[in-house]
């Protein structure tokens, strides 16, 4: 019996994973990103492979809102 490797054992939990999370146009795929000082969004159409729209909160239209 092979010994797997770390990196074929992250590509098939990957894959796992992303077979239950798909984004379509009717119910796209929400993606947040946090970091310390910002956060970042986007909404994803996994079917079409576009990203519908995204909101990083450095942009120009939300530094002033946020304080």
């Amino acid at each position: 019996m092979a010994k797997k490797t770390s990196f074929e054992g992250r590509v098939k939990r990957h894959k796992r994973i992303r077979k239950a999370l798909r984004g379509t146009p009717e119910r796209p795929r929400l993606a947040v990103f946090r970091s310390l000082r910002h956060l970042s969004a986007q909404v994803i159409d996994d079917i079409n492979g576009k990203t519908i729209c995204s909101i990083h909160s450095a942009s120009k239209e939300l530094t002033g809102s946020l304080g």
